[in-house]
């Protein structure tokens, strides 16, 4: 049975680096924070080809969007819905930070380890979170691999069918997807007691679009990645965060990943006295 759409206002504040994609070439998984009920929850919304979208349909970080969504019936996670191709609109963008963070911070935050445990419990526990560490021990890097001959056989044959159909013919075709240089994970323990440490992935689009655009200019990737994600995310008078979702498959359910950093001054996080 086809569950029916809903309308849905969203806050934008995740989206994921683009993977190959044998349906749409290649697709990004976005999240955020649905703000249309009575009470702020997450939401994530997949697929979006957004790289295949006209430059009036994309949206930013921290755009509000209004666009018509489904359950997602075969995942398990109830954060996860499908939205509807087109449907969406933009109606806002936050400015930083203090306006954003009126809204991150009617959500609980999370904890890396309490995420982790209740998911390895239950497939259906709580899928994404915002988690303030306290304590960054360094960057890890390692090399990302090339895509795979079926990866890139994906990715063609969708640029393939596009440049063939040429509907409509003013359209512009995104350029084969390049893979990151660099794997990058943040080395840290969360804020529960006795934390033991984690390594969390970084899937943020922002880390991608960075490394690409330190090798186009032929500056040193890691030094350019360690400046923007450790030097200028967690300088003194932030209060940062890391956005943290996990997988779909039900055996990594336990996995989370930092999909996005969220880095506001302190003083925009502090409550206005009056």
């Amino acid at each position: 049975m086809r569950i029916e759409g809903e309308r849905a206002k969203v806050l934008i504040t995740v989206k994921a680096t683009p993977q190959p994609s044998a349906s749409y070439g290649d697709t990004s998984c976005v999240a955020g924070i649905r703000i249309d009920g009575d009470l702020p929850k997450w939401i994530r919304l997949y697929p979006i080809a957004f790289r295949w979208l006209d430059g009036d349909a994309q949206f930013r970080k921290y755009d509000v969007i209004e666009l018509e969504v489904r359950r997602k019936d075969s995942d398990t996670r109830k954060e996860s819905y499908s939205p509807t191709q087109d449907s969406w609109i933009v109606a806002d963008n936050l400015p930083p930070w203090k306006a954003r963070h009126e809204i991150i911070s009617r959500l609980e935050p999370a904890t890396t380890c309490g995420l982790m445990r209740a998911a390895e419990a239950d497939s259906a526990a709580q899928s994404l979170g915002l988690v303030y560490p306290t304590d960054i021990e360094r960057l890890e890097f390692e090399p990302h691999p090339s895509w795979t001959p079926e990866q890139v056989a994906k990715m063609k044959n969708r640029i393939d069918n596009e440049s063939a159909a040429l509907i409509p013919s003013s359209a512009s075709i995104p350029a084969l997807l390049t893979a990151p240089e660099c794997k990058v994970r943040y080395r840290y323990r969360c804020e529960a007691r006795a934390c033991p440490g984690h390594q969390g992935r970084i899937l943020d689009w922002e880390l991608t679009a960075l490394q690409n655009r330190l090798r186009y200019q032929g500056q040193n990737v890691k030094d350019g990645v360690i400046e923007k994600f450790l030097g200028e995310m967690f300088a003194p008078g932030r209060r940062t965060g890391f956005f943290m979702g996990n997988f779909e498959l039900a055996a990594r359910r336990g996995k989370f990943s930092i999909l996005g950093v969220y880095w506001p001054k302190v003083q925009d996080t502090e409550p206005t006295l009056f």
